[in-house]
């Protein structure tokens, strides 16, 4: 079984978890494949990127990666509803939604899809906010975009991959230098900075009730 793999079902069956928890399957191939990043709506729709251009960026034009809503409208925990948002994105890593549209991270952009009516069909092309996001290694590219409780929006990037940050067209004195940390960029006001510096591949960063922050890293001391 171990060399063929587990059913879907079988694989949430079989998953060691702690207690007081349970791992409901909520969807699987065929209806989704290559999962790489996800968020909720208000709505509490899961939006997935699907990340087929992984682990090399394609030429311009040839992007794979795309967008899903997956729905449960009825609220009876499986998902009645799969709509295509976007698809023929590059490189994608990233993915939040708020203040009118969905924001998209596909080194070397920070990219937002306007959605203003939020009638699940994108208002324009996406829109370049930033860009000087390296991807020198693929695997620490820009990730796990979550909305902070200051109302920014906060991510994070890995030790291998070189960025110079900035709004397009900045020339690279005006541009912010990062490695691996947590950035987080304004909404409004469209400011960007680096929160923290460090770790090494960090991919996951999320807060507590108090305001406490917390990286999960990997592969090497920090």
């Amino acid at each position: 079984k171990y060399a063929d793999g587990y059913s879907p079902q079988d694989a949430a069956a079989n998953m060691l978890v702690g207690e007081g928890f349970a791992v409901d399957l909520i969807a699987s191939e065929p209806e989704l494949t290559q999962p790489i990043a996800m968020c909720f709506d208000a709505r509490g729709r899961i939006w997935v990127v699907e990340g087929h251009t992984y682990p090399r960026k394609a030429p311009k034009g040839e992007g794979k990666d795309r967008v899903l809503i997956l729905e449960d409208s009825d609220g009876d925990g499986a998902f009645e509803t799969r709509k295509v948002f976007a698809d023929g994105l590059n490189l994608v890593s990233g993915i939040e939604v708020g203040f009118g549209g969905v924001w998209i991270g596909a080194a070397p952009e920070l990219l937002f899809i306007p959605d203003a009516d939020r009638d699940d069909v994108p208002d324009a092309e996406p829109i370049v906010l930033l860009n000087g996001w390296g991807h020198q290694d693929t695997h620490e590219t820009l990730n796990s975009f979550t909305w902070g409780p200051d109302g920014w929006l906060y991510g994070c990037q890995g030790v291998f991959t070189h960025s110079r940050v900035g709004r397009p067209g900045m020339n690279e004195k005006q541009r912010i230098p990062m490695n691996a940390g947590v950035w987080r960029y304004h909404p409004k006001r469209r400011e960007f900075e680096v929160y923290a510096h460090g770790t090494s591949n960090p991919w996951g960063v999320d807060f507590n009730d108090r305001g406490d922050w917390f990286i999960s890293a990997c592969v090497i001391p920090h």
